[in-house]
């Protein structure tokens, strides 16, 4: 069993504090004015979407590029998740436990499950406005007007669902936990109907140039796409 402590020691990129800027709401639907007319959003979230800026280590703009950097390539559910809100230090982070149902790349077999952390998460701003207020966050309710819950994400990247399938490339930490290549880059939904699903806004992905090139590329199409240039890059990889 990993400690949090030891979660803590994995995050790779600056945690952002509060500076958040409205992004989206729940919604699903068809967008006209990308690259593509078959590209498919879905938030996944009934909260607030927010979003912190922070400078990545590294970035990539090539499916090339992210397997080149992946130790694990595979389809994955998430089984579980935890969220790890620190309302003093105003930061969230979340630990998904996802099971691989197809690898493409890595030491790892079918049904095997790894943990993944990613910065962002549930976060109550009741909790924040204690430290303020000295009032416990639920006496604050009535003073916000709202539940006061959020879903803050890193550039309008909100971290993966319970429930939801993924095709994600991942990197190990010191820990034996699991980073998202590039971030944010290395992950898309799956839908119940084989279609990979973009969980980040077009305006988000509009927003950040060649960030979100998987989800611009593939988002809409059939995971058959993704699949197979994955398994050529993988066939005609030297290692």
């Amino acid at each position: 069993m990993i400690s949090i402590n030891n979660f803590k020691s994995t995050k790779k990129i600056a945690l952002a504090t509060i500076g958040f800027i409205t992004i989206a709401g729940l919604a699903v639907y068809y967008i006209g004015d990308l690259k593509k007319q078959s590209f498919l959003y879905s938030s996944d979230t009934d909260y607030k979407i927010v979003s912190g800026e922070v400078w990545f280590r590294e970035t990539f703009n090539s499916v090339k590029g992210l397997a080149e950097n992946a130790d694990i390539i595979a389809e994955a559910e998430v089984i579980s998740k935890k969220n790890n809100p620190n309302y003093e230090r105003l930061d969230v982070y979340t630990v998904s436990e996802l099971r691989l149902t197809k690898v493409y790349k890595g030491d790892v077999e079918i049904d095997e499950t790894v943990s993944v952390l990613e910065t962002g998460g549930e976060f109550d701003e009741r909790e924040v406005a204690k430290y303020f207020s000295g009032k416990p966050g639920s006496e604050l309710n009535d003073d916000l007007g709202d539940p006061g819950i959020i879903m803050i994400g890193l550039e309008g990247s909100i971290p993966m669902k319970e429930g939801n399938k993924y095709f994600v490339f991942l990197t190990e930490d010191d820990d034996d936990v699991y980073n998202i290549v590039g971030s944010v880059q290395g992950k898309i939904k799956i839908n119940s109907e084989n279609t990979l699903v973009s969980q980040v806004s077009p305006e988000t992905i509009d927003q950040h140039g060649d960030l979100y090139f998987l989800q611009e590329s593939y988002s809409g199409q059939d995971i058959s796409e993704l699949r197979n240039e994955v398994e050529q890059l993988i066939a005609s990889s030297p290692n």
